[in-house]
C-alpha cells in the first residue's frame, strides 16, 4: 500500500516544522506550501489523501483556499483539516461552511492531530477504492455495450439472410398449392400448414428486422392516408383459418362510419394480425375473440380492442409482456407474449412510432384480456 501524501500550509515554517515532527513516527509523505496561493497551486499538483491547513494567512486566508479547493473537481474530495488559533464558535461554523472537513485549534495536541488524520486518510481511502471499483464496473459495462452491439450486429445479419431463404420455400410452396386436385386432402392440409408455419417465422424476421431498425431510428414510415375498418377487414379475413382451426369465433364490433387514419399500413396491418393471432392462440376452443373500434373525442383518437375469452393475464405481467427483455423469462412461465415472444414488442414499437398508445387490460388468470392501442385520426365526413 503507497504512503498517504499529506500537504501542509502555513505561513511560518515553525509551525511546518512542528506539524511534521507530530507525524513523524507514521509513514506518510508531507510535502509543504508556505501561502494560500502556493497550496491552490501544489494541491492540484501534489494530489494529496490529506491538507492541513492554516486559516490566518496573509494574501489568500485558509478560508477562501479551502472553499476554491472544494469547488474543483480534481481536487473536492481531498479532506482538509483547518488549523486554527482562532478559538471562537464562529470560525470553527466559518470553517464548516467553507468546506473544511474538520478543525484542530492551536496549540495543536499531538494525539488529537494523528487520531483525526488517520480517521480522515482511512475514510479517503474508502472512497478511492470505491471510485477505483465504479471505474472499473463502468469499463466492464462499456466492453459489454460493446459486445451487445456486435451480438445484435450479427443477429440481425443472420436474420436479414435468413428472410430470402424463407421467401423462396413460401413462392415454392404457392406453387404446389396452385396444383390443388393434384394433391390428395391429407397432402393439401400438411402443405396448407407448410405455408403457415413459413408466414409465421417470417412475422417473427420481420418483426425482429423492424425492432432493430426502429432503436437504431432508422425506420422511416412509409404513411397513407387509410381506412382502419378496411384494415381490420383485410387481417380478419386471413385469420380466418387459423380461427376454424382453433375453434374460436372471430367478431368484429364497430362504427359504421369510416375512420381516416394516417399510417404504414404494412406495418399497422402487421400490428392488429399480431394482437389477433396472439388472442386466438391464447383463447380454448369453444372461446371467442372479438375486434372493436370505437372513437375516443376527448383526445380526438380511434380505439382499437382485440378483446379474447382466454387465459387472462396477470398484472404484473401487464407492461412486461411489451418489453423485449423479457420475453424469455416470461415464455418460460407460460405468459401469453406471442409465437415468437417478439410480436408485442413490435406491436408498442410500431404504435409508438405512429403517436399512440398501446396497453392490455385483463381481470386475471382465466378471465380473458383485453390488448387495445389508440391512434390519433381524425373521423371523415
Amino acid at each position: 500500500m503507497k504512503e498517504p501524501k499529506i500537504l501542509i500550509v502555513d505561513d511560518e515554517e515553525k509551525n511546518i516544522r512542528l506539524l511534521k515532527a507530530m507525524l513523524m513516527s507514521e509513514k506518510y509523505q508531507i510535502f509543504e506550501a508556505i501561502s494560500g496561493e502556493q497550496a491552490l497551486t501544489s494541491a492540484p499538483a501534489v494530489n494529496p489523501d490529506l491538507i492541513l491547513l492554516d486559516v490566518m494567512m496573509p494574501g489568500i486566508n485558509g478560508f477562501d483556499v479551502c472553499r476554491n479547493l472544494k469547488r474543483a473537481d480534481e481536487t473536492k474530495i481531498i479532506p482538509i483539516v483547518m488549523v486554527t488559533a482562532l478559538s471562537e464558535k464562529e470560525h470553527r461554523v466559518k470553517a464548516l461552511e467553507a468546506g473544511a472537513d474538520d478543525f484542530l485549534s492551536k496549540p495543536v495536541d499531538r494525539s488529537e492531530l494523528v487520531v483525526r488524520v488517520k480517521s480522515l486518510l482511512r475514510i479517503k481511502n474508502y472512497h478511492d477504492e470505491l471510485w477505483a471499483s465504479n471505474r472499473e464496473i463502468s469499463a466492464q459495462n462499456e466492453k459489454l455495450r460493446e459486445l451487445e452491439k456486435i451480438k445484435e450486429g450479427l443477429t440481425h445479419m443472420i436474420v436479414h439472410d435468413l428472410n430470402n431463404p424463407l421467401s423462396s420455400i413460401m413462392a415454392s410452396l404457392d406453387l404446389i398449392l396452385l396444383k390443388e386436385p393434384a394433391l390428395s386432402q391429407n397432402h393439401l392440409g400438411h402443405m396448407t400448414a407448410c405455408l403457415d408455419y413459413c408466414r409465421d417465422l417470417k412475422d417473427m424476421i420481420l418483426s425482429l428486422l423492424e425492432i432493430h431498425k426502429m432503436e437504431e431510428g432508422k425506420l422511416e414510415l412509409d404513411t397513407e392516408l387509410s381506412d382502419i375498418t378496411e384494415l381490420i377487414a383485410e387481417v380478419m379475413q386471413q385469420a380466418e383459418f387459423k380461427a376454424r382451426e382453433y375453434q374460436v369465433t372471430l367478431s368484429a364490433n364497430g362504427s359504421e362510419a369510416p375512420y381516416t387514419v394516417v399510417v404504414d399500413r404494412v406495418l399497422m396491418r402487421r400490428v392488429i394480425a399480431n394482437l389477433l393471432s396472439n388472442a386466438i392462440r391464447h383463447t380454448p376452443a369453444g372461446g371467442s375473440v372479438e375486434v372493436k373500434t370505437d372513437w375516443l373525442s376527448a383526445n380526438e383518437s380511434i380505439r382499437l380492442q382485440v378483446i379474447d375469452t382466454g387465459n387472462g393475464l396477470a398484472p404484473e405481467y401487464h407492461q412486461k409482456v411489451f418489453d423485449k427483455f423479457e420475453q424469455v423469462r416470461l415464455k418460460r412461465e407460460g405468459v401469453p407474449v406471442g409465437s415468437s415472444g417478439l410480436g408485442l414488442a413490435f406491436c408498442k414499437m410500431a404504435v409508438e412510432a405512429h403517436g399512440g398508445k398501446i396497453w392490455v387490460e385483463s381481470g386475471g388468470e382465466g378471465k380473458g384480456a383485453t390488448f387495445q392501442f389508440t391512434l390519433p385520426v381524425k373521423p371523415t365526413a
